[in-house]
């Protein structure tokens, strides 16, 4: 059955609920810093690739001056240390 805009009007799919359901639940359990601007930036294990990560959103997001960039990158590591210390103490008791 083909869907159109007729017969779609008020039909809820189950689909996109359970999707979004799934994504909130990962984003609970998934350790993500925040930048001033807003955007969520996932905590992963490898620090190479999460220092890429910081990098690449700062030269992307952030147009300003390079004092201001590396304020930035430092302030987004120490949100990523602080994460691993949060995700280390857990696994410890």
């Amino acid at each position: 059955m083909l869907l159109n805009k007729k017969n779609t009007k008020g039909t809820k799919f189950s689909f996109n609920r359970r999707h979004q359901r799934k994504v909130t639940v990962h984003k609970r359990r998934m350790p993500i810093v925040r930048c001033v601007c807003g955007s969520e930036i996932l905590v992963v294990p490898d620090l190479k690739a999460m220092n890429l990560a910081i990098t690449n959103h700062v030269a992307t997001k952030h147009k300003t001056t390079p004092g201001d960039s590396e304020r930035l990158t430092e302030f987004l590591a120490e949100q990523v240390l602080f994460e691993a210390t949060k995700i280390n103490m857990s696994t410890l008791e």
